[in-house]
């Protein structure tokens, strides 16, 4: 499978999408493969309306709509199946009542604050969105609209319940670094080009330490991340192989559209000898605009057990309960992964498009007539996505149970 990877993308999708169409065709000259999936890796800026300018934490002059809200209102749809994670330049808003992953417009999917997805059912890709602030690491997730500015910014803090709950992947996605990845590629370039990131490198504190840890403990196959504006690659090498893990784990972070040729990257993915068929049976029959076909999306039983296992201790106040002890663990777990094998779909395979259906929840920024929609107050919605969702795992909803309001 080719995989297009970009860091930051801020809000610059018809850039993106304009380059992956020039890969494709510089493809189609040599006999390569098309690309069948992007990963976005933070500060993507779902942008809705204009009121979502004001949940994003950023100087006036950056808060401005670009190319999301054309896609979110049908006026364009992405050509190749997006998967995104945050960062710490999102509207917050659109981001909480998306919080367990959700599409945030046609074939683009969000994985929440933190996430799991199987693409094509058997490429297993993981996120987890924000950035590192020892400060709120282990706070509850309290930030509503209407944000003040210390909510508006601790908002996209990443937290100890979201990181404790991932797994092992194939891909895993970031928005921020993992603390002393630095140590593992050309450092001494880094700092040539990047002198800024001196005092952090000789500190030991560039990057997040949640995320080393994570890391070392999970060994994906590749790791992506955005953030600093850079291009940057590593290795990080691990322990002797086991069944389940790599060897070493390839690390790459870059820049965003528009600073240098090289904001987009592609990574070719070798498919099991032994690849699965798609669960659903008529997915391989989907082809997105370009004529190719368009990889089906599935829930991950693993993942769907754990955010079962852990749902009822979600916390939503700045002092968060502790979490069940680690021997605990494993057998809160199996119990909800048996649940979620004899309750979801397949024996727990599901596709994500016969559970979560896009639409809208804010107005667009324009009606189907073509007026303008200038109204700048942001209000919370509940998102029917994540309510079915909830309702899929047997879980309270409690993103959206203070809400009453939903606008279609």
């Amino acid at each position: 499978m080719r995989i297009a990877v970009v860091g930051c993308s801020h809000g610059q999708l018809d850039t993106i999408y304009k380059t992956i169409h020039r890969i494709d065709a510089e493809a189609k000259k040599s006999g390569e493969l098309p690309v069948e999936l992007l990963l976005c890796c933070g500060d993507f800026q779902a942008t809705r309306c204009n009121a979502d300018l004001y949940t994003m934490k950023a100087p006036a002059k950056f808060r401005l709509l670009n190319d999301f809200h054309n896609y979110y209102a049908g006026r364009k749809k992405a050509p190749v199946l997006t998967i995104v994670v945050g960062g710490n330049h999102e509207a917050m808003g659109h981001m909480w009542e998306c919080y367990h992953g959700a599409w945030l417009a046609p074939n683009i999917y969000y994985l929440g604050y933190a996430g799991c997805v199987l693409v094509d059912g058997w490429l297993r890709v993981a996120g987890a969105s924000g950035i590192w602030n020892a400060a709120d690491w282990k706070k509850g997730h309290f930030e509503r609209i209407p944000f003040i500015p210390s909510t508006l910014a601790s908002a996209y803090h990443v937290r100890e319940y979201d990181v404790a709950r991932l797994m092992n992947v194939d891909i895993f996605m970031s928005h921020d670094w993992p603390n002393g990845i630095e140590k593992h590629g050309d450092t001494e370039a880094l700092l040539r080009d990047n002198p800024r990131f001196k005092t952090s490198v000789l500190s030991k504190t560039l990057g997040s330490p949640p995320l080393e840890a994570l890391l070392k403990a999970l060994k994906p196959a590749q790791w992506c991340a955005g953030h600093m504006h850079v291009r940057f690659t590593a290795e990080v090498c691990h322990a002797k192989r086991t069944s389940s893990y790599s060897e070493a784990t390839k690390f790459l972070a870059l820049s965003k559209p528009g600073e240098g040729r090289q904001f987009l990257e592609v990574i070719d993915v070798p498919t099991p000898a032994a690849r699965p068929p798609p669960a659903d049976a008529d997915a391989d029959a989907d082809t997105d605009r370009r004529g190719h076909r368009t990889p089906a999306l599935f829930f991950d039983p693993h993942w769907l057990a754990i955010v079962r296992a852990f749902a009822p201790h979600l916390p939503l106040h700045p002092q968060a309960p502790p979490l069940p002890p680690a021997a605990q663990a494993p057998a809160l777990v199996a119990d909800a992964l048996a649940w979620v094998r004899a309750h979801v779909g397949d024996g727990g395979v599901q596709a994500v498009a016969g559970v979560q259906v896009f639409s809208h929840t804010a107005r667009p920024t324009r009606s189907a007539g073509g007026q303008e929609d200038t109204d700048t107050t942001p209000r919370p919605y509940a998102n029917p996505q994540t309510q079915a969702f909830c309702d899929m795992l047997g879980i309270q909803n409690v993103i959206g149970d203070e809400i009453v309001q939903h606008t279609s």
